[in-house]
């Protein structure tokens, strides 16, 4: 049983979490996705995301300078980076500890 009217292309609306959709041949689609498309004048790649550069651009996805395109992954890789350089200090650190301790016997 249908709930109302079906949307017509072109046609957006808010969800609950504050991002605007536009309605596509093939579906809804992120008004924002849809802007950074427009900005590279190509579709987006499989390893791209879109980013908004600010909070307050969440609500204007239109502005194209609020959105920027990032590759997928690069900020777990930089994490995962990060967590090793720690690793490693905190093994350099016990490495220095137990070689002073050597030397002392």
């Amino acid at each position: 049983m249908p709930r109302g009217k079906a949307s017509e292309v072109g046609s957006t609306r808010v969800a609950k979490n504050g991002y605007h959709y536009t309605k596509m041949q093939d579906g809804w689609k992120l008004t924002h996705w849809i802007t950074a498309e427009k900005k590279l004048g190509r579709p987006l790649e499989a390893n791209e995301m879109v980013q908004f550069t600010e909070p307050k651009y969440k609500k204007d996805p239109y502005n194209i300078a609020g959105v920027r395109i990032i590759k997928k992954r690069t900020t777990s890789v930089r994490k995962r980076i990060a967590q090793i350089d720690a690793r490693i200090d905190e093994l350099q650190a016990e490495k220095a500890r137990l070689e002073q301790e050597l030397s002392k016997v």
